[in-house]
């Protein structure tokens, strides 16, 4: 069993009981921890009576200082400077064992500013003397007295938090507008250098000394003297002109924010450069919510367009069978039902294979168009029976309407909530106002062409030219098998529709019209009578030859011969009439007709072989395909860039049916979807 001495002993050791507490085997008692505990609890509450001393010391002292601040800005009419010295009076409620100890803030460690030596300024009246001794610089000067206009200005913003002033709040904007109308004429000629750089400008964020600089600074602009520093005074003077303030409202403010904005870059590249792309933003947002469409530039999108297009002609598809579309878009009232040669012309444009190029469409434009029709119209069906999405929205999408903030970036601010609105800017975009919300509605998400929709057209192109033997055949690509049956079944509708065609046209040879006409004739007066004929019988007397003498000269001469109608040059005249089968051509034209045969097809080896390619467009080729730029492969002697790449692209449209080289701005780039026929051609 342990000795309680031992225990008692190690409880004196330990440091959490102290001197007071006296243990002993005979008699225990914790008396002494208690006494301990109270001693600890007045030491605290005498701690905490000071602290509360001191912080009502210094509520006090604020009281004063605000009390005296108030009185300066009476006299002189501005906010007191910060380099003002105490007032004697406010020493009165400082205490003295206080008064004597400078206040600072607690050291990180105990006696740290002791341990340095260096005793801390305690008054800004101290730090104004020293900075007056060494500098020479008086800073106890008392500040300008604020024009009226900017003290009834700045109590509009009294009462307002920080919080309440932040950024895109509805009070900050609504205090900028108010503050902007009631200063729209102020002028001021205050000369005083500032520098007033900030994100989102405002009056509320400036000092006196800034504002009179701004307002002076306006004043030189309204006069057209433009001042690019500071840089943060252009943003303000623009979001004045956007709510309205030193300006009229409509096309004048359009102006005058252009006009101030093409003087500022000229001013200052860089900076104005920044400026213009907010801006251009700003002024059509403003255009859009005056009712302004009429002045926004209208975006050529033929893209966009195209698609719109396609979508028009789905639905008509669609509707001719019997089915409504999965989401029906509004933007199709704005396009009618487009033909045959406008739907192929919208194909060739939202797709990224340039059927309007093919040399087959130019031979032969009637099939090539009608057949891309019809395929068009087959995979409408077939995705609105098989698939979840229509055919066009699942290539480019549907049309979408997004929520917008009108005038984003800007300090903007109306009192009169905008009516509800739609405003087109075109037959693919526009904005909507319902509920004061606004919304940005668009035809198509549609950004580029398709590879998808280029590569039907590919096929189709390449089913024609196999079907009729053309004479410049296209390499085939791979497309799914359902695609290519229902393009051959489209070529063979097409091709059997021109075959009848052909057989209902005939031939007529106008050269032989004339003895036809002799023939008839001859038949018809040996089959009549005179009387049949209607004619009278003459009975002739003296009298009849009384004139014979006078018609002597006329009658012996031969008579002339009458030359039938026909072409000027002597050809005959083909005539196409229904029903009739094909005389053919004449005898002596078809003895003199001599066969032609085709062309022989191109490929890449016959390309290889015969060097259609000159050796700079070798050169330029191969270049292109090692990854060199036009400057590396271009002597400064050598043609140009546009005109070597036009002349491979031609020399190579008979073998892939499209260009090879594209431009990415300035700096030609290889298709890469016929990058292996390339290397065909370029292999030795």
């Amino acid at each position: 069993m342990p000795n309680v001495d031992d225990i008692i002993n190690r409880l004196l050791a330990d440091r959490r009981i102290q001197e007071g507490a006296a243990f002993s085997s005979r008699s225990y008692t914790d008396q002494p921890i208690i006494e301990r505990g109270s001693d600890l609890k007045a030491r605290m509450d005498r701690r905490r009576a000071e602290r509360g001393e001191r912080h009502q010391h210094d509520a006090a002292e604020r009281r004063e200082q605000r009390a005296n601040t108030q009185a300066q800005a009476t006299t002189y009419g501005s906010r007191p400077s910060p380099a003002q010295p105490t007032q004697p009076s406010q020493a009165t409620y400082r205490r003295p064992e206080v008064q004597a100890q400078p206040i600072r803030r607690p050291a990180t460690r105990p006696n740290e500013g002791a341990q340095s030596g260096k005793a801390p300024v305690t008054r800004l009246s101290d730090l104004s003397r020293k900075f007056n001794e060494i500098f020479g610089i008086n800073l106890n000067v008392a500040p300008e007295p604020l024009p009226e206009p900017i003290r009834k200005m700045r109590e509009l913003q009294q009462d307002r938090s920080p919080r309440e002033l932040a950024y895109g709040s509805n009070a900050s904007a609504w205090l900028f507008y108010q503050q902007a109308h009631l200063m729209a004429s102020y002028e001021d000629n205050y000369d005083h250098t500032v520098t007033f750089n900030g994100y989102y400008p405002t009056y509320a964020s400036m000092t006196d000394q800034e504002l009179r600089a701004y307002f002076a600074w306006r004043t030189k602009v309204r006069a057209g003297h433009i001042e690019t520093d500071p840089y943060s005074f252009a943003y303000v003077y623009l979001y004045e002109l956007l709510c309205g303030a030193g300006t009229t409202p409509g096309v004048k403010a359009l102006s005058d924010m252009q006009d101030f904005a093409l003087a500022y870059r000229k001013q200052d590249p860089v900076h104005g450069s920044q400026l213009t792309a907010y801006l251009g933003r700003w002024m059509r947002d403003y255009a859009i919510y005056h009712h302004l469409e009429r002045v926004i530039p209208k975006r050529q999108d033929d893209l966009r367009e195209a698609v719109l297009t396609l979508v028009a002609a789905e639905y008509n598809v669609l509707e001719s069978q019997g089915r409504e579309p999965r989401v029906k878009s509004p933007w199709t009232a704005l396009v009618d039902v487009p033909s045959t040669e406008q739907l192929f012309e919208a194909l060739g444009t939202a797709a990224t294979y340039r059927a309007a190029g093919s040399r087959l469409m130019h031979d032969e434009p009637e099939l090539f168009q009608a057949v891309a029709a019809d395929t068009f119209r087959e995979m409408v069906l077939h995705c609105s029976k098989r698939r979840k999405t229509d055919y066009v929205e699942g290539l480019f999408g549907y049309a979408v309407r997004e929520p917008y903030t009108m005038f984003s970036a800007a300090v903007f601010y109306d009192p009169e909530p905008h009516p509800d609105a739609t405003i087109l800017l075109g037959k693919t975009e526009g904005f909507v106002c319902k509920d004061a919300r606004w919304y940005h509605i668009q035809a198509t998400t549609a950004h580029g062409t398709n590879k998808e929709l280029g590569l039907l057209l590919h096929a189709v192109d390449y089913e024609i030219r196999e079907a009729i033997s053309y004479s410049y055949p296209l390499k085939q690509r791979k497309v799914p098998a359902y695609i290519e049956k229902l393009i051959k079944k489209a070529v063979a509708a097409r091709l059997t529709e021109r075959e009848e065609a052909e057989r209902r046209r005939i031939t007529i040879d106008r050269s032989k019209l004339s003895s036809i006409r002799s023939a008839a004739a001859l038949t018809r007066d040996a089959l009549l009578t005179d009387e049949d004929q209607g004619e009278e019988v003459f009975e002739p007397t003296l009298g009849a030859f009384a004139n014979l003498s006078a018609l002597k000269d006329t009658t012996d001469k031969p008579a002339e011969k009458v030359q039938e109608p026909g072409p000027s040059d002597g050809s005959p005249m083909q005539i196409q009439l229904p029903g009739i089968e094909d005389t053919g051509a004449p005898e002596a034209e078809a003895e003199e007709a001599q066969t032609v045969a085709p062309p022989p097809a191109t490929t890449a080896a016959t390309i290889a072989q015969d060097g259609p390619l000159t050796e700079l467009e070798q050169r330029f080729l191969s270049g292109l395909m090692d990854g060199k730029g036009a400057s590396e492969l271009l002597l400064p002697t050598d043609p140009f860039v546009s005109v070597v790449a036009d002349s491979i692209n031609e020399k190579l449209y008979d073998l892939v049916g499209d260009a090879v080289i594209d431009f990415d701005g300035d700096e030609p780039v290889l298709v890469e979807d016929y990058l292996d026929d390339i290397k065909e051609v370029l292999a030795p």
